[in-house]
């Protein structure tokens, strides 16, 4: 019982000492407010324009008008710069997989020896393997004894590490290398036959890139997109705080709380969690998922993982073969796994898929987190390579649809204190490109989604979506709507010219439809509802309640006004609410709407918590030594 009664001792004291000691309020905003901010502000704030005639909107319906701002206005210049690209290895690759008919073959490209070593070079290779144990998230692999082999060999393995060392047994080199192949698939698969051809499904996910962030550090990208018939679907917001909502939304329709009372990810592995990755495997489609940067891995970090591979090619193990090679990293991630780096690989599995499986359906998951995740500049190293990776694949989708996108904005750092940075956090970059064998087959369909990337939209819409998909390709499929979002619908059916957040289940506190005006943080008003905020926490610490106040709780049409907060605490931390303040009645009455946003980096000061608490908590020196003692 020792870590529970250590858990609750850290409550207690978090509960204690949690107490507000500066109060920055980004926004007070109303329906009829305008963006508008003042040079006073108590954070590093600039002035933005009075909303007028000329301003630019993503969108602009008659109940949500999203600012389109310049991506390098005065608020973020000074965050901005160029990192570059630096190469995993000056060596070019010296192992290599070639596929021909159903024959794998791994070689050794014997014109690259010399520039490895003058020595005789000899290699051997190793199957990985997966293990998994009941209780345990999937992050465990071994490796068979390593074979050698001269020249080439054929494998019959989905991934093989290859080590090769010089007659003085230096090692030279090692890598490893996932094989996606017709052979890894069930015969059942190979074989089915469709009266009319399905279109596949390509994710290809960046980690915290937003619009407007994309444009800054992505320019050869953004430009390959606008020029290349990607569709930017300009109303997109997120849902939820960070990457496990926002993506569990497009893949189940479902909060993280109703995923969480389905199958608990906490608690049990997620293979049961009606994934739609599994509808489209029922209905023979061959699928994939892939994810850089494993400790933080979207169904591992916190969670169990699988029990079971949950697609047909699990990437998972490849990447930890992959990370546990020389790597390099950069800002805290792994970029560089062996010779080759972590981005890079995650593209070449899913341009590896989509050729592979060119004339089959498919649907592919394939998220990277390396360069971008923890720096907001270092996207703009690998825009070259993205560029190129879009190129590539762009001549394989004649009969694909792929989605390029991001799960939210940049979360934390000085960025976040500007309203640049509060606004792009929650506007997520997301294209989608629709082959021209859709447009012609379904020409209603294709008309409706154009106007739908003018109206507001989130991930919930994207899981409807991907129900058409399936209704396409097997009619006797049945559309359910989202359990989060009964409203939300297909992005091939027109969306409401007047929907608002509410509508499509964006919380108050993510929703990006109102306008808002600065307000000075010395008001009695706001500073009894940062109290209120800093009261919360401690109750959430205390309770460990699972979540906050739901949002729309003005039902009553009561004269109420919204505050988005941003409050300093001590220990020393960052906070984001948005709180619902009935100003008429006394005392005021005050309502959390939606989750609390942690804008500054809390994963070194946390790690004595591993749960939900994890973003309000602070460990001290003390609490985080009892921690690694036991």
């Amino acid at each position: 019982n020792w870590p529970n009664k250590r858990i609750g001792n850290i409550r207690k004291w978090l509960g204690m000492c949690m107490i507000l000691t500066t109060v920055a309020v980004f926004f007070y905003y109303t329906q009829s407010n305008i963006h508008e901010l003042e040079e006073e502000i108590v954070l590093n704030h600039s002035k933005t324009s009075v909303e007028s005639d000329s301003k630019k909107y993503l969108i602009r319906t008659s109940k949500c008008r999203i600012p389109d701002d310049d991506p390098f206005n005065e608020d973020v210049k000074k965050y901005f710069h160029r990192e570059t690209y630096v190469p995993c290895s000056k060596k070019k690759l010296l192992t290599y997989i070639e596929k021909k008919d159903s024959v794998v073959t791994l070689h050794i490209n014997e014109s690259l020896l010399t520039t490895y070593s003058v020595f005789k070079i000899s290699c051997c290779y190793s199957i990985v393997h997966r293990i998994v144990h009941a209780t345990k998230s999937d992050d465990e692999i071994n490796f068979s004894e390593c074979a050698p082999f001269e020249r080439s060999v054929n494998i019959t393995d989905s991934i093989v590490m290859v080590k090769c060392k010089t007659a003085l047994d230096m090692e030279i080199y090692s890598n490893v290398h996932a094989i996606i192949s017709p052979e890894h698939v069930s015969k059942q698969k190979r074989e089915c036959e469709w009266t009319k051809k399905p279109f596949g499904v390509l994710f290809v996910g960046i980690d915290s890139i937003s619009k407007m962030n994309l444009v800054r550090t992505m320019p050869r990208t953004h430009q390959f997109l606008e020029n290349h018939d990607f569709m930017n679907l300009k109303g997109y917001t997120k849902i939820a705080d960070n990457t496990f909502p926002n993506l569990v939304a497009i893949l189940t329709g479902k909060t993280w709380k109703q995923v969480y009372e389905h199958c608990d990810p906490g608690k049990n592995k997620l293979n049961n969690c009606d994934i739609i990755w599994d509808k489209f495997s029922d209905l023979g489609y061959v699928t994939a998922y892939a994810e850089d940067e494993t400790a933080i891995g979207t169904f591992n970090y916190d969670r169990k993982g699988f029990s079971s591979p949950p697609t047909d090619f699990y990437l998972r193990p490849y990447l930890i073969a992959a990370e546990k090679l020389p790597s390099r990293k950069r800002f805290g991630m792994h970029t560089c796994a062996g010779p080759e780096s972590s981005g890079e690989r995650i593209m070449n599995l899913a341009k590896d898929f989509a050729v592979t499986f060119e004339q089959h359906p498919k649907f592919g998951l394939f998220w990277m987190n390396t360069f971008s995740h923890d720096n907001l500049n270092l996207p703009s190293s690998m825009d070259e390579k993205v560029e190129l990776f879009l190129k590539d694949i762009y001549h394989h989708l004649q009969n694909t649809i792929l989605v390029f996108f991001s799960d939210h904005g940049f979360r934390f750092g000085t960025i976040r204190y500007t309203h640049t940075g509060w606004l792009e956090e929650r506007l997520p970059f997301i294209y989608i490109y629709l082959p021209e064998s859709f447009k012609e087959r379904h020409v209603e369909e294709y008309n409706n989604f154009l106007l739908n990337t003018k109206r507001l939209t989130n991930p919930f819409d994207i899981y409807m979506t991907l129900q058409d998909i399936l209704f396409f390709a097997n009619e006797s499929y049945s559309i359910q709507p989202s359990l989060a979002c009964p409203k939300c619908q297909s992005l091939f059916k027109e969306v409401d010219e007047a929907r608002s957040c509410k509508d499509g289940a964006i919380e108050q506190h993510w929703c990006m439809c109102t306008g808002h005006s600065y307000v000075n943080p010395n008001r009695k008003i706001v500073k009894e509802t940062a109290q209120f905020v800093v009261s919360e926490i401690n109750t959430f610490i205390k309770s460990s309640k699972e979540g906050m106040s739901e949002s729309y709780l003005n039902e009553k049409n009561q004269s109420v006004n919204f505050f988005l907060l941003m409050i300093e605490t001590r220990p020393p931390a960052m906070f984001e609410a948005t709180v619902e303040v009935a100003q008429s009645r006394r005392p005021p009455e005050f309502r959390l709407l939606g989750d609390i946003s942690r804008t500054n980096r809390y994963a070194d000061n946390s790690k004595c918590i591993e749960d939900s608490l994890k973003k309000y908590c602070y460990c001290d020196g003390l609490l985080t030594s009892i921690k690694s003692a036991i």
